[in-house]
């Protein structure tokens, strides 16, 4: 106990930076699914003696966007910190504590999660599990940081139904001139992954049930910008209205599924 309390004032500066860490990767109380994933972070802030400056310093930048895609692929990957959880944190103690020096040795340490069965490449099949996610599910948020790596999600990002959510009712999808044997597959697709996209906070209250074609003319005056926006968001051949939702859904599906494998296979 003696040694805990000498070492304490260190140990919580640690786990205060690896808390602010995570909040600047965008993660808070709700998507964080895991609560372990501190501890690495913080005994690695620890062991190369980082200080406050870590965590907005341009030097260091590289490293937090590594730390950044470990953490986060360590989570949307299922069973990591569930089952085995202390062999587990031991062996990236010891990566850590061998190879901790001047940047987090992201390959080590995922060499020693996959010798205890904790990999993180992500097969075919797993992708395709990914592309059903659902939203506000447990690892939506962190999928969708993925696919939205130039987004500072320090600041405050909502999960947005590209085709808003209060379109896809029985009632207003034959209004729309939906046929009446199409309706369950919109109802099953639109609250999915290929449906979703982070906003800013501000951006998307703005935005409300607006149609995105619609939006995207009000919110981006020029060509240019409304191109930039369209092809960072994979959202190629958006249709004005909500009658050809479906083949957007599915050109989208097969564009996110390649960014994903590109990004987590």
């Amino acid at each position: 106990m003696a040694k805990v309390e000498a070492a304490w004032p260190e140990v919580e500066a640690a786990l205060l930076r690896a808390a602010t860490l995570l909040q600047q990767f965008g993660y808070n109380e709700r998507n964080l699914t895991a609560h372990s994933v501190i501890v690495p972070i913080a005994h690695y802030l620890h062991l190369r003696g980082a200080a406050d400056s870590y965590l907005d310093s341009t030097a260091d930048a590289a490293d937090r966007r590594a730390l950044h895609g470990w953490v986060t692929r360590s989570l949307i990957k299922r069973g990591i910190w569930g089952s085995g959880l202390d062999t587990t944190l031991m062996r990236i103690r010891e990566v850590l504590t061998t190879n901790a020096t001047t940047s987090f040795p992201v390959e080590e340490v995922e060499a020693a999660m996959a010798a205890v069965g904790k990999g993180l490449s992500f097969t075919s099949a797993e992708i395709d599990e990914l592309l059903n996610l659902k939203y506000a599910g447990q690892r939506t948020f962190s999928v969708l940081s993925v696919l939205y790596p130039g987004l500072d999600l320090s600041k405050k990002f909502h999960e947005d139904h590209i085709f808003p959510k209060s379109r896809f009712t029985r009632k207003r999808l034959a209004a729309a001139g939906i046929p009446s044997e199409k309706i369950d597959t919109y109802l099953d697709s639109f609250n999915l992954l290929p449906n979703l996209q982070l906003l800013a906070g501000t951006v998307n209250i703005e935005k409300q049930d607006t149609l995105p074609a619609d939006w995207i003319t009000a919110a981006f005056p020029t060509d240019e910008k409304r191109t930039s926006f369209l092809t960072d968001n994979d959202l190629d051949g958006l249709p004005l209205g909500i009658a050809d939702f479906l083949q957007f859904y599915e050109g989208r599906k097969d564009r996110l599924r390649e960014r994903l494998l590109k990004a987590l296979g």
